[in-house]
């Protein structure tokens, strides 16, 4: 076991040296995290106001219910003056939309002719439009409220305006919560970072396994088994680096954007126990491909493709299991997949029997991966 420890500790000596290991453990990942993180989250839900011009025409109470229904949006209502200004600010990026209250609005709900509420967009920002839209549909169906109701009640002026205000106070009889985003969904922060380490784990513990063919190239294999070293001994050495690598950079990573990004990883004692199984089914991965390589050079071209194609399929880069269907099911045999649903559960206050199955299915991935490896290591280490 000595010999073991000495050709691990020789192995991390050679990564610190060339930096290569540091670089894609912890700085490849932790700037694709922030950079996804900040990229997404401005699409977020609450993420942003939006300044929304308001040009009153009407110059009647219909402005105030026009703010009741706009209350409890992402919305920032501004006077915007004339039509044109309004136009003009929207063009020029200073609104993100307007809403035109057109002459005659405060009188449809006393029975007035009918109107129509202008919305003023602009093509580059599509998502200020709907906004602006919504907030219009939601006044329009408040005053078409207000008039069947008082002609229903054969109400007068001053009756039509109690029940303005009766219909601007009372709550909603259907109301939508939403629960299962909110609850079991990664916010985007934790998502990516959870998503990137995970993704370059299966990049850095390839140094380990994968240099068995460095070494076979360079000569230092053959010098290996000449020395009184067992097959063990070397084997067991490479595996240590790789699970040095894979633990160090995950741990670094979750405590790194826990503390500079604020992401929340959830359970830390459940968190230890998906990154020390997910460690080890990069592992057993990453040593069956590599079994199945002859050069370096093709070991490195196989991995790469594999890594990337597991981090695509199972949500690396985006949630894979949201999209349903056969690229679904198809993620559930990754172990990026597993790592991130353990992770989800916990996040969302899951506590340590919410990660028994995602953790079952990354141990069940790293035993049958690293049986076969082991079955095919001793071909590798032929001198």
């Amino acid at each position: 076991m000595r010999t073991a420890f000495l050709i691990t500790a020789k192995d991390l000596r050679q990564r610190l040296r060339d930096r290569s290991a540091f670089l894609v453990a912890v700085i490849a990942p932790l700037a694709l995290a922030v950079a996804l993180s900040v990229t997404i989250s401005g699409f977020s839900a609450g993420s942003k106001t939006y300044q929304i011009g308001l040009v009153n025409l009407d110059q009647g109470p219909a402005a105030s219910g026009f703010s009741n229904a706009a209350r409890g949006a992402p919305v920032n209502l501004r006077p915007a003056g004339t039509e044109a200004a309004a136009r003009g600010q929207v063009k020029s990026g200073k609104l993100d939309a307007a809403i035109v209250l057109p002459r005659g609005l405060s009188a449809v709900s006393m029975g007035g002719a009918p109107v129509r509420i202008d919305v003023i967009g602009d093509t580059k920002n599509s998502i200020g439009a709907l906004v602006a839209r919504s907030i219009a549909d939601s006044y329009a169906t408040y005053t078409r409220t207000i008039a069947v109701a008082s002609r229903a009640l054969h109400a007068n002026g001053a009756a039509t305006v109690r029940i303005a205000g009766e219909v601007a106070s009372a709550n909603p009889p259907i109301a939508v919560g939403d629960t299962s985003t909110t609850r079991n969904n990664l916010d985007p922060k934790t998502y990516y970072a959870a998503a990137m380490a995970v993704f370059f784990l299966f990049f850095a513990v390839q140094f380990g396994i994968s240099s068995l063919l460095d070494e076979r190239r360079d000569g230092t294999l053959a010098r290996l088994l000449a020395a009184p070293i067992s097959r063990r001994s070397i084997l067991g050495g490479k595996v240590l680096t790789s699970l040095a690598l894979g633990l160090t950079s995950m741990t670094v990573l979750a405590l790194t954007t826990r503390l500079a990004l604020g992401a929340h990883w959830g359970n830390p004692i459940g968190v230890a126990v998906l990154i020390v199984c997910a460690v080890l089914a990069a592992i057993a991965v990453t040593a069956f491909v590599t079994t199945l390589a002859k050069t370096h050079e093709q070991a490195n071209a196989w991995l790469s493709i594999v890594s990337v194609v597991l981090g695509m399929l199972g949500g690396s880069f985006f949630p894979v299991a949201q999209a349903g269907g056969v690229l679904a099911t198809l993620s559930k045999g990754t172990p990026h997949a597993w790592f991130l649903s353990g992770l989800q559960d916990l996040s969302s206050g899951g506590g340590l029997s919410a990660i028994v199955e995602p953790s079952l299915v990354l141990l069940g991935i790293a035993v049958v991966c690293g049986a076969v490896a082991l079955v095919r290591v001793r071909k590798l280490i032929e001198p």
